[in-house]
């Protein structure tokens, strides 16, 4: 392979690297944010069904404003929040897996190429 081919197929590899490297970052927040949203339901849940009957009525915060609602209603629209969150983790997770992969994949291919095919 001549020089210029060569410095074109490492650029292309760098880019990719950097697009990787971005991707992953912004999965990893995602997951993070998930991750603190799946704490909050669970602080809840745990403590409402500690402190409360399924019947009695709570606050819920919607936005700016508080609505009433039953401890039970509540504790169901959680465990759908839940729910969604924990489809969304696992889905991010996979790509997360993905991302770590190509990483890894385009290191070892650029340092084969710099090093000459050599393995270290």
């Amino acid at each position: 392979m001549n020089q210029e081919a060569l410095q074109k197929v490492l650029i292309e590899m760098d880019n990719q690297l950097n697009k990787s490297r971005a991707e992953l970052s912004m999965v990893n927040l995602q997951l993070d944010r998930i991750n603190t949203n799946l704490n909050v339901i669970t602080s809840t849940n745990k403590r409402l069904n500690q402190v409360n009957k399924p019947d009695e009525e709570v606050w819920q915060g919607i936005g700016k404003a508080f609505i009433a609602n039953t401890t039970k209603n509540y504790l169901d629209e959680l465990a759908k929040d839940e729910k969604e969150y924990k489809t969304t983790e696992k889905s991010l997770k996979i790509k997360q897996d993905y991302l770590q992969t190509t990483l890894e994949k385009t290191i070892d291919g650029m340092t084969k190429i710099v090093g000459g095919g050599e393995k270290k």
